[in-house]
């Protein structure tokens, strides 16, 4: 059956999520050494991955949490130096990748449905894309929380397959993490195409679930693929 419709996750699909995480992070511990944060860059960096971990990355008082972390007095002005810097970094590296635009385009151009997965807070992923410049290019987007849940699962593409009103097998799903992003699409029979990119790129399918049918290194390749299924 012909491919109608062309999902994506966001992170590390569309843009490089981990380079901009790491940076902002850094950066953040830079400032807050700079003004007054009595710590090492890299163990404090790595108590604050610890604690994004445990709390999660929606949660807004992992800097407070990082000092407790490392035995001090709660400081504004360090935490504020932090805060700063994070969402300066973070808004520098939310940059689409190079062909991630132009493969939009040709896309919505021949026709495909767009749409868009992903875990987290609905707000926070259009703030995402509306910020990469490729919002008016999906005619649709959902997210885990949207499903009350906080990953990709069945249910989050039983949803947008519905609200898209397409099949799986006129579905080509693109991700880059094999446990929940390509295993969730072949449970369900649509097209996957893993993308090596990100902090997930070198891991290697552990079952048959989790082995997509397409994978590709940059998302200028599913065009050839597209080509192919049709």
């Amino acid at each position: 059956m012909r491919i109608k419709c062309v999902l994506f996750n966001i992170e590390d699909t569309l843009y490089d999520a981990t380079m901009q995480i790491n940076m902002a992070r850094l950066n953040s511990i830079k400032a807050m050494i700079e003004a007054g944060l009595p710590a090492d860059l890299q163990n404090t960096y790595d108590s604050l991955e610890e604690i994004v971990k445990e709390y999660g990355p929606n949660y807004n008082r992992h800097f407070d949490r990082l000092l407790e972390r490392l035995g001090l007095k709660w400081n504004p002005r360090v935490i504020a130096a932090g805060v700063i810097a994070y969402r300066e970094t973070s808004a520098a590296y939310l940059k689409p990748y190079p062909d991630t635009v132009p493969v939009l385009l040709k896309l919505r151009e021949s026709g495909y449905t767009l749409g868009a997965i992903s875990e987290g807070l609905a707000v926070k992923q259009w703030q995402k894309l509306t910020q990469l410049g490729i919002q008016h290019l999906f005619h649709h987007l959902i997210t885990s929380e949207e499903i009350g849940e906080d990953r990709v699962t069945i249910k989050l593409f039983k949803k947008i397959l519905s609200q898209l009103k397409v099949t799986p097998k006129e579905t080509l799903f693109v991700g880059n993490k094999l446990d929940t992003d390509i295993s969730s699409a072949n449970q369900l029979s649509i097209v996957s195409a893993r993308i090596r990119k990100g902090k997930f790129k070198t891991e290697e399918p552990s079952s048959p679930n989790m082995t997509p049918k397409y994978e590709i290194s940059r998302l200028s390749e599913l065009i050839q693929i597209l080509e192919e299924t049709k």
